[in-house]
């Protein structure tokens, strides 16, 4: 006899004097593969504040951006951590939806950099960028903006002036953020952990980007730049880079710390490009 999924016994056994079982309180879900796991997760109902809009756009960066900015990596920062803190901070959380926004945008071929041709999805997104930098000047203002969240933010801000093609913008919060960086002191241990394992490679692989392809700037700018960048510091120096590496985790933040020892020498010396960049770079920004 087939279950009718009446809740909380099935009428079908009720009413034939048989004993319904009834329903585990507990809900198995067999998935064959990782991908259908993060499926599922993705897929999880939860409360989120805003128009349908801000949801959409929060959405597209949880399932489409945060993927493509991780790369080849698993990066607790996209995954986790912006998205958690997020939830709390309305400067995260406004600028997440704007960079999902002008995300899906560049992704479907709509993002323009004329304004005369900006679409409807791209004036959304940057009314949400507006947003978030009108939040985070108001908690500096009042001094109730934490260290960390100004440094998230700063790193998000870089991201999406670079998507819409504003470099010069996208430098001025990189170079906030890396002053930020300079004088901030950690809290917590927990808050040191975060800044030293996550916030500061990022913003080591930003700079070493922004070296590459978006600065432009006259030599002397260009060596004040790395002379900045190298008051902080992506792993101990006297670190030496092992012949075998154990994961590739490993193999990534040593190749990371020759980058950066080379283009910071490069531009302290002569400040002079000698070669071309390779034309193509996937990598975690």
């Amino acid at each position: 006899m087939k279950c009718d999924e009446t809740k909380p016994a099935c009428q079908k056994c009720t009413s034939t004097g048989r004993k319904c079982d009834g329903y585990s309180k507990e809900i198995v879900i067999t998935l064959p593969n990782d991908t259908q796991a993060k499926a599922v997760i993705q897929r999880i109902h939860t409360h989120v504040p805003g128009s349908s809009e801000e949801k959409r756009g929060l959405q597209y960066f949880v399932t489409h951006t945060a993927v493509e900015l991780s790369g080849f990596y698993s990066s607790s920062f996209w995954e986790h951590l912006i998205l958690q803190a997020s939830a709390a901070e309305p400067s995260l959380r406004h600028v997440v939806i704007a960079i999902g926004a002008l995300h899906e945008e560049f992704a479907c071929g709509r993002l323009s950099y004329e304004p005369q041709f900006e679409s409807k999805g791209q004036v959304f997104a940057y009314n949400q960028y507006v947003k978030a930098i009108g939040h985070l000047r108001r908690s500096l203002a009042t001094g109730k903006q934490a260290p960390l969240t100004a440094l998230m933010s700063c790193i998000l801000f870089v991201c999406f002036d670079s998507i819409r093609g504003a470099f010069e913008s996208a430098l001025v919060h990189l170079q906030s953020g890396l002053k930020i960086l300079r004088d901030v002191k950690a809290h917590s241990k927990e808050e040191e952990h975060i800044i030293q394992n996550s916030i500061t490679p990022l913003f080591v692989r930003l700079c070493v980007q922004s070296i590459l392809y978006i600065d432009t700037r006259s030599t002397p700018a260009r060596r004040a730049f790395v002379t900045e960048l190298s008051n902080i510091g992506l792993i101990d120096q006297r670190t030496s880079i092992p012949e075998c590496f154990e994961n590739l985790e490993e193999a990534r933040v040593s190749l990371e710390k020759s980058a950066d020892d080379l283009f910071r020498m490069f531009y302290l010396c002569d400040g002079k490009i000698l070669f071309s960049p390779p034309s193509t770079l996937k990598q975690e920004s």
